[in-house]
């Protein structure tokens, strides 16, 4: 049988409420009645009950990670993977559980108000979905992953890795390779990454006085299928592009399946910058210049965050940036076609 409160109690000679008050560290109890407890319990490998502490705390100890998109997307994408590993990592710290939702259909809130979860990280929210916006309006402690664009926010705290500036010098150094044609998979407009990478992007050509082609900038669902989908589409049109960037882990095997599919040479025949969290994008052939998005480093603060929110009803910062970099290999290079100089 497990150790009981009672058992502590009647070793240490105090009441059950003592030894409740003691391991709790709530106040009134003397400083040796508190080490004399605690020193039991150690002997006896004693564990709280997780009914118990939750009344007793208010809490149940759990974080949920809601992620709002298909299993199969999400098991298969490393971002996901990388993401919960830094919350885990915190919240084991913190000795939380994590409880993983995936393409859940009814309200965030009611996790909440069953009693399944003291906090919630949204993980890839879009930007217009309105049960991000019930959870602020019921004050439930939720981060969003990767938020809202400046002034659309409804005041929900969020973490996200550096965008605009990241993409923009990468864009940059494109230019100065010679590309003009660039083209840029993106994911769907509901995201903040699309939307602050696009703006990015644009941004990059307006700094050297160069026009970009709208038809260039093309929208995928992240995946794999449209990452192939959409390279074969830039690669049809009258004048190709002579750079392409790809928006995440996903969208990057297919957009490179495509291109050795037609036997063209990279960076010979088209650079390929992708942006991503995996560490295989350098075991790519030839290794793939990357935007290394620090996604780990994401969820520690998402979890770090969610967890002050909880504990205190308040955070010392409401938005975080995450630095990212550009890691440059050799699956770019100089523009050898001489009508993009």
């Amino acid at each position: 049988m497990a150790p009981t409160i009672k058992e502590i109690a009647k070793r240490a000679g105090v009441s059950y409420s003592t030894v409740s008050r003691a391991l709790n560290q709530k106040k009134g109890v003397r400083p040796e009645i508190r080490e004399l407890v605690g020193r039991i319990a150690r002997e006896l490998d004693y564990v709280p009950h997780a009914s118990a502490r939750a009344l007793v705390q208010n809490r149940v100890g759990v974080i949920g990670v809601v992620i709002p998109r298909t299993s199969e997307f999400a098991f298969q994408n490393p971002y996901f993977s990388h993401m919960l590993l830094g919350l885990s990592a915190v919240a084991s710290r913190h000795d939380y559980n994590l409880m993983l939702t995936i393409n859940e259909k009814k309200s965030y809130v009611s996790l909440y108000h069953r009693h399944l979860v003291d906090g919630i990280v949204v993980v890839a929210n879009r930007i217009d979905d309105e049960r991000i916006f019930e959870l602020v309006e019921k004050k439930v402690p939720a981060v969003a992953v990767p938020g809202f664009p400046a002034g659309e926010s409804p005041g929900m705290a969020s973490v996200n890795s550096e965008n605009v500036q990241c993409v923009r010098r990468a864009v940059n150094y494109l230019i100065s390779l010679g590309h003009r044609d660039i083209a840029f998979i993106l994911g769907q407009s509901n995201s903040k990454y699309t939307i602050e990478r696009s703006q990015a992007f644009k941004q990059a050509f307006r700094d050297n006085d160069l026009p970009w082609k709208d038809y260039y900038l093309v929208e995928s669902d992240f995946s794999k299928r449209d990452g192939y989908r959409l390279m074969g589409q830039l690669l049809d049109l009258p004048d190709p592009p002579s750079a392409v960037i790809c928006i995440n882990d996903s969208v990057t095997p297919g957009a490179l399946h495509q291109i050795n599919s037609r036997k063209l040479k990279i960076p010979h025949d088209i650079s390929v910058l992708a942006i991503g969290c995996s560490d295989n994008l350098e075991l790519f052939q030839p290794p793939l210049t990357t935007i290394k998005v620090p996604v780990i480093q994401v969820g520690r603060a998402a979890a770090e965050l969610v967890i002050q929110l909880i504990e205190t009803g308040d955070c010392l910062q409401k938005d975080i940036v995450i630095p990212a970099d550009l890691v440059i290999r050799e699956s770019t290079g100089v523009c050898q076609t001489g009508s993009r100089q």
